[in-house]
Order: structure tokens, then C-alpha cells, then sequence
């Protein structure tokens, strides 16, 4: 599977919390979904250093990283889900992570470990 069809295979699936999810599938999904959250913020900020004027982009920028997230968040939730299940474990650990912060880490460390 190219990293192309994981990322698209995360989105053809939004709503599919059964199932399994590969390592790759789940951190291609992740990663590509947090650069594109990212990357206007980034620019954002390295315009802000340069020009303070540019100060009221983030009336555009924060919103729309904001928006991303929110529309990601349901995805992200359905991927996780499959993840754990692929390494046997209920969907919840990865739901855990999303409600409580500091389970965060230890839902993505789950994340990383190998098919069960």
C-alpha cells in the first residue's frame, strides 16, 4: 500500500470504527492530516516575524487549522479505533487519549507497536 492509498483509505472509511488499520495506514492518516493543520499555522508565524502586519492573517489561518481538526477529528477517531483492534485492543484506549490529555502519549505509543 503507497502512502497515497492509506491517507485515502483513512477517508473512505470515516465512519468504519470495525475492522483493522496497519501501522502504516494509521501514522500516514495522522501525519499528512497535522501537516496540513500545521503548515498554515507555520507560515503564520514565520510571516508574523518578519512583518508584524501580517498579524491579521490569523483571522484566516486559525480558523482554518481549527476547522481542519474539527474535520478530522471524527477520521482520526475511526483510524485510532481500527489501530488498537489491529493490535488487540479495544478502541477505547485510543478514545482515552483523545478525552484524557496525558493518555494521549500512551495511546499513541499503542499505536506503535506491531500487528497482533
Amino acid at each position: 500500500m503507497t502512502y497515497g492509498q492509506a491517507y485515502l483509505s483513512g477517508w473512505k472509511e470515516t465512519f468504519n470504527f470495525s475492522g483493522r488499520a496497519s501501522r502504516q495506514q494509521f501514522w500516514t492518516f495522522f501525519l499528512i492530516n497535522l501537516l496540513i493543520a500545521s503548515a498554515p499555522l507555520a507560515v503564520w508565524c514565520l510571516a508574523t516575524r518578519l512583518d508584524p502586519r501580517y498579524g491579521i492573517l490569523s483571522f484566516v489561518v486559525i480558523p482554518f487549522a481549527a476547522l481542519w481538526l474539527l474535520l478530522m477529528a471524527i477520521p482520526l477517531l475511526a483510524v485510532g479505533c481500527r489501530r488498537m483492534h489491529d493490535i488487540g485492543r479495544s478502541g477505547i484506549w485510543f478514545v482515552l487519549g483523545v478525552i484524557i490529555p496525558w493518555f494521549a502519549v500512551i495511546s499513541l505509543a499503542l499505536c506503535c507497536l506491531r500487528s497482533a
